[in-house]
C-alpha cells in the first residue's frame, strides 16, 4: 500500500484531505495485469448525489512485456496491496474554498493497474518462451466498463446531471482518451474533461529513462491491444497516434479544460515532438523554443468551447490552486469555465502565462 500512496500523493493534502472508500468488483474482465481483481475508490455526497467527478491514476506506462511483467508484482499492476480507504485532497478537497465546483459531489478514484492509461482488452504469456509463465491481463477497458456498471447500480450513475473526467500524468491522458467514452455512458449530464500533464509528444526522446517514447508506446498499443479501448473514429484513422493526446484531440466532443506546464518536467532529451527541435534541458533556448511550440499546439487545437490553463513552472502535476495566471487559480477556472464556458475566463480560455524557461516565481501562487 506504500507504493501506492506515494504514486497517488501528487493529489494528497495533508490539510482537508477527503476519505474515500474502496469498491471491490467481482468481474472477471476487470483485472489487474496480475489477474487480481479490480477496484475503485468513492466518497458519496449528502448534496449533490447526482454530481461525478471521475479520476484516473497516473504512474506511467508498461511498454513491453518485460515492463508489464515487473509491473504486475507492485500496485500500479497489482490490487493485492490496496487498503480500504485512501485519502486525498486538492481536486478531492471537500472544502469549498479549494475545490469550488466540485466540493460536494461524488468523488470517484480509479487506481491504475493495467499499464495503458485504461485503454487495453487483451491477454498475454509474461514470457511467450515459458509455457508455465503467469498471465498478464490488459483490461483496461473491462475496468472502466465495470466501474460504471457498479456505478449504475449502487450509486445512481444512470442519473447523473453533472460529470468531469480527469487525471493526472498517464491518467490525464486518459482523461483526454476516454471523456467522451464516460459522457456516452450518462447522456443526460453536462460532461467535461479536465486533464492534468496529460499532453505527451510524439518523437524519438527519452522518457522514465527510456528512449524513443513514440516507438514504445506504438508497441503498447499492439500488443494491449489498445485500439478497442480508444474510439474507432481516432483509430481508424491514424492508429497508435490516438495515444498523443494533441493527435487526438481533433476527435473528441466533450469540452475538456488542459491543465499543463509549457515545460513538463517529465519531457526527456531528445525529438520535440516532429517540430525539429532538439530538447535539451541544460540548453535553455531549446526548452524555450519547444515549449513555444506546446504553446502554439494547445491554441491551434483546444480551441472554444474547451480551455487550457498552460503554465510556465517546470512541474508535472500536483499544482492544484498553486500557480496564478491572469488573477486566477486552477479551481477557480475550472468552476468558470464550467458554469459559463469560455466567455468566462480570460482570453476566451487561452489562459498562457507565456514566460520565459526557467521561471522560479511561476511556480508561486499570487
Amino acid at each position: 500500500m506504500f507504493a501506492l500512496l506515494v504514486l497517488l500523493s501528487v493529489y494528497s493534502s495533508t490539510l482537508q484531505a477527503t476519505l474515500l472508500t474502496r469498491v471491490e468488483l467481482d468481474d472477471p474482465k476487470a483485472r489487474c495485469l496480475d489477474g487480481s481483481p479490480y477496484s475503485y475508490y468513492i466518497s458519496e455526497s449528502t448534496t449533490a448525489k447526482t454530481k461525478f467527478y471521475i479520476n484516473h491514476q497516473g504512474g506511467g506506462w508498461c511498454q513491453d512485456l518485460n515492463e508489464c511483467a515487473q509491473r504486475a508484482q507492485g500496485a500500479l499492476g497489482s490490487s493485492k496491496s490496496w487498503g480500504p480507504n485512501v485519502n486525498f485532497g486538492e481536486s478531492f478537497s471537500r472544502e469549498k474554498n479549494q475545490n469550488p465546483l466540485m466540493f460536494d459531489w461524488v468523488l470517484v478514484y480509479l487506481p491504475y493497474c493495467d499499464g495503458g492509461s485504461f485503454t487495453g482488452n487483451a491477454m498475454s504469456d509474461s514470457d511467450p518462451s515459458d509455457p508455465s509463465a503467469a498471465p498478464l491481463y490488459f483490461y483496461g477497458l473491462g475496468i472502466r466498463e465495470a466501474v460504471a456498471k457498479s456505478l449504475r447500480e449502487k450509486y445512481g450513475f444512470a442519473d447523473a446531471t453533472d460529470l468531469v473526467v480527469g487525471g493526472c500524468s498517464a491518467g490525464g491522458l486518459a482523461a483526454y482518451i476516454h471523456v467522451d467514452w464516460w459522457a456516452h455512458q450518462v447522456p443526460k449530464a453536462v460532461a467535461r474533461g479536465l486533464p492534468d500533464s496529460g499532453f505527451f509528444l510524439d518523437g524519438d526522446y527519452n522518457r522514465d529513462g527510456k528512449p524513443n517514447y513514440e516507438a514504445r508506446m506504438a508497441n503498447l498499443y499492439k500488443f494491449m491491444n489498445s485500439s478497442a479501448g480508444i474510439s474507432s473514429t481516432c483509430t481508424s484513422r491514424i492508429g497508435y497516434k490516438c495515444l498523443f493526446a494533441y493527435h487526438l484531440m481533433p476527435f473528441i466532443e466533450s469540452p475538456v479544460l488542459a491543465l499543463n506546464s509549457a515545460y513538463d518536467a517529465t519531457m526527456g532529451n531528445g525529438q520535440c515532438g516532429h517540430s525539429g527541435i532538439t530538447f535539451n534541458w541544460n540548453d535553455a533556448k531549446s526548452v524555450n523554443e519547444c515549449g513555444n511550440y506546446i504553446r502554439g499546439l494547445f491554441k491551434e487545437l483546444l480551441a472554444e468551447p474547451s480551455a487550457v490553463f498552460l503554465d510556465s513552472c517546470r512541474h508535472h502535476c500536483g499544482e492544484w490552486g498553486a500557480i496564478t495566471i491572469d488573477g486566477l487559480k486552477s479551481p477557480e477556472v475550472l468552476q468558470l469555465w464550467y458554469e459559463k464556458g469560455t466567455k468566462g475566463l480570460p482570453h476566451n480560455g487561452y489562459m498562457d502565462q507565456n514566460q520565459v524557461f526557467p521561471c522560479d516565481s511561476c511556480c508561486k501562487s499570487k
